[in-house]
């Protein structure tokens, strides 16, 4: 129930989110067309609004080249191949050497249900519960397969968007909020890399006083304990965790020309190929964190924010970001002839969640 209310919540947030966002820019789309628009009463107002404002955004959809589009969607075609092996890798440290077939077929599944499913079995949950039926139930390795690809993409990126703001300084210097991005990724990078440093301390719950104790009352503790060994073994593997981090930085490299392609498309020449590639990698970190249903609002939110700095108007950036979700979503689409293929070997919903 708690999940089902945390989901409901999130999906509120999306939309509360994405309807006052959506507002303000066809507000300004409308006042370009209606001088007195502010003395109208509240409804007509509105009314105004969302009815000049939809069809400024169909515009600049319309504006689209679509050889552009194209290339962008093959980009994020070259993400999902290097997220594939990238997984492969991770997989194979833990004994689980699953075909490479096996990986593409469960990553697109997981793929599918993190865009499409609302509920509470995401599709990190699918992924894991797929590995560890191919792999005779090795439910905590392949648990930490999938947490360990999820931190090495996360923690590169947001080493990329840190990279990118000491490479612009001087930029970020004269803006308050980049200058207080820069404070935040640098503290969670310092952050994750303590956190990981100390999992991968063997015998530290018995060095601490009652530690050990305490963890031992959490619920399904050898559950989490197996997982944290499991985790340990990379610190044993640091090509593979070198080969990791390096293909993730291509990752999120054709993921950012995918935007570049797109901006392209539209046709938005105030923004240079620095500007994408100073201000995605800051857009993709905020969106990274779970507040709303696959990023929506805070997205589109951020691309609105950090693209008005060089003069692309709010219409053009809310669809450069709408576009991009709509280039990632056509492989999410790969994903659902896989889970109809395989969706009668899964348990019962519940069994699944009950799992987590």
């Amino acid at each position: 129930m708690k999940k089902q209310l945390g989901n409901l919540a999130r999906v509120l947030v999306s939309v509360g989110i994405l309807a006052y966002l959506f507002t303000g820019i066809f507000r300004k789309e409308a006042a370009e067309h209606v001088p007195n628009l502010d003395t109208l009463s509240w409804g007509e107002r509105l009314a105004k609004i969302w009815s000049i404002g939809p069809r400024a955004l169909a515009d600049v959809f319309q504006q689209v080249q679509p050889l552009w589009f194209i290339m962008a969607i093959a980009c994020v075609g070259i993400v999902m191949v290097c997220g594939v092996v990238r997984w492969q890798w991770i997989l194979r440290v833990q004994g689980l050497h699953l075909p490479l077939k096996s990986v593409f077929t469960i990553n697109f599944i997981g793929l599918f249900f993190n865009s499409f499913m609302l509920g509470a079995t995401g599709g990190d949950v699918m992924k894991a519960w797929y590995v560890a039926r191919e792999t005779h139930h090795k439910k905590a390795e392949a648990v930490a397969t999938v947490i360990v690809d999820r931190v090495i993409g996360l923690l590169v990126l947001f080493v990329i968007a840190l990279v990118m703001m000491l490479a612009f300084w001087h930029r970020v210097y004269d803006d308050a909020r980049l200058r207080t991005f820069t404070v935040f990724t640098l503290v969670f990078v310092l952050s994750t890399v303590t956190i990981t440093a100390l999992s991968f301390w063997k015998g530290l719950a018995d060095k601490l006083p009652g530690l050990r104790a305490l963890l031992e009352r959490l619920p399904k503790y050898e559950t989490m304990r197996r997982m944290v060994e499991a985790c340990r073994v990379y610190a044993s593997h640091p090509v593979v965790l070198g080969k990791t981090a390096a293909i993730t930085v291509a990752v999120h490299g054709f993921s950012m020309l995918a935007i570049v392609c797109i901006g392209k498309g539209l046709g938005l020449t105030s923004a240079s190929v620095t500007d994408y590639f100073l201000y995605l990698p800051i857009v993709n970190s905020i969106s990274a964190i779970p507040i709303t249903i696959s990023g929506f609002g805070v997205r589109e939110g951020m691309y609105v924010t950090m693209f008005s700095r060089v003069g692309v108007p709010g219409a053009a950036a809310l669809a450069l970001s709408l576009l991009g979700y709509f280039a990632n979503l056509f492989w999410s689409l790969v994903g659902a002839p896989f889970y109809i293929m395989h969706r009668n070997e899964l348990p019962p919903a519940d069994d699944i969640e009950r799992e987590e």
